[in-house]
């Protein structure tokens, strides 16, 4: 059964782009070369697979920090925040391969004769999400499948759904053959420190941080901290706590009855003023309003 993200207009945590796409058809699968214009942490149903073919960068995915180059593919679970970044003075292109959750089991469906569950190996690799590194050959292998893949598709021709299935088929165990969660050990020493800096604002996004707390934990400058913070990020150590803070704001005010008080002081933001003023900001809304808004366009 797929997860259903309440969704609105104004909530930045939600990709209605690849939601809307898996509403008319559960898989959908596209080859970018843009710029990347999805700059905020965001969420989405469905699986993710991002597979990059040219330029560098990196992708925040729940607690952890990948590298992107040329042959890395990061698998995304359903409803986790996530956000890719990449130098903008590169040409960036990759494929972007999002499975709808129900479509996920149907595959499974099919293969009741085996003890494979797609779905539950995805999740015993990593919770949240996973990073793999291609060789040439497989880098080769898999470029040709996604466009197979997107070329059909696009065309739609009698009984294609079974051509998608080939393509997924030969995806999923070219996935079974990679070795998982080989980027600890391939990451560089700043990779790896951001990577931790990352983990610890969001295992204490709740807290009042301060960078002294940071720097007697890592053994860094302020400067080169900042720095390389939004080198690898994309984005300020500040504006990143912020949108994390808001984004599990935002969760709250829609799934729970939590006064917004206590939604402000769960999430990090110890004055209330303060919470009110970055909220209407990033929304135009009150948190009232936006909980409003949001529980009205859930029933709809």
């Amino acid at each position: 059964m797929s997860t259903t993200i309440p969704t609105t207009v104004r909530n930045y945590a939600i990709d209605d782009f690849t939601n809307h796409f898996l509403a008319n058809y559960p898989v959908h699968c596209e080859l970018r070369k843009s710029p990347l214009h999805q700059q905020l942490l965001h969420a989405h149903n469905g699986y993710e697979f991002y597979f990059v073919l040219q330029g560098t960068g990196s992708y925040i995915a729940g607690d952890q920090l990948y590298p992107l180059h040329a042959g890395t593919l990061t698998v995304i679970q359903p409803g986790v925040i996530h956000r890719p970044y990449h130098v903008l003075d590169q040409d960036f292109h990759r494929y972007v391969l999002s499975i709808d959750e129900s479509y996920m089991e149907g595959i499974h469906a099919l293969c009741q004769t085996t003890d494979l569950s797609i779905s539950g190996f995805l999740k015993a690799m990593h919770p949240e999400s996973s990073h793999h590194f291609l060789s040439v050959q497989q880098l080769d292998q898999l470029q040709m499948l996604l466009a197979e893949l997107e070329q059909t598709l696009k065309d739609k021709k009698p009984h294609f759904e079974l051509i998608v299935l080939k393509c997924l088929a030969e995806f999923f165990l070219l996935l079974l053959g990679l070795h998982h969660d080989a980027a600890s050990s391939n990451r560089s020493e700043d990779q790896q420190l951001i990577g931790n800096v990352l983990s610890y604002l969001i295992a204490h996004y709740q807290e009042d941080l301060h960078v002294e707390d940071l720097l007697e934990l890592f053994p860094v400058s302020r400067s080169r901290l900042f720095n390389l913070f939004k080198e690898t990020t994309g984005s300020t150590m500040k504006q990143f706590l912020s949108d994390y803070r808001l984004n599990k704001a935002k969760r709250l005010l829609a799934e729970t009855r939590l006064p917004v008080t206590e939604v402000a002081a769960a999430t990090g933001f110890g004055d209330i003023s303060h919470f009110f003023s970055v909220f209407k900001k990033s929304t135009a809304l009150t948190p009232k309003q936006y909980r409003k808004e949001t529980v009205s366009g859930a029933r709809n």
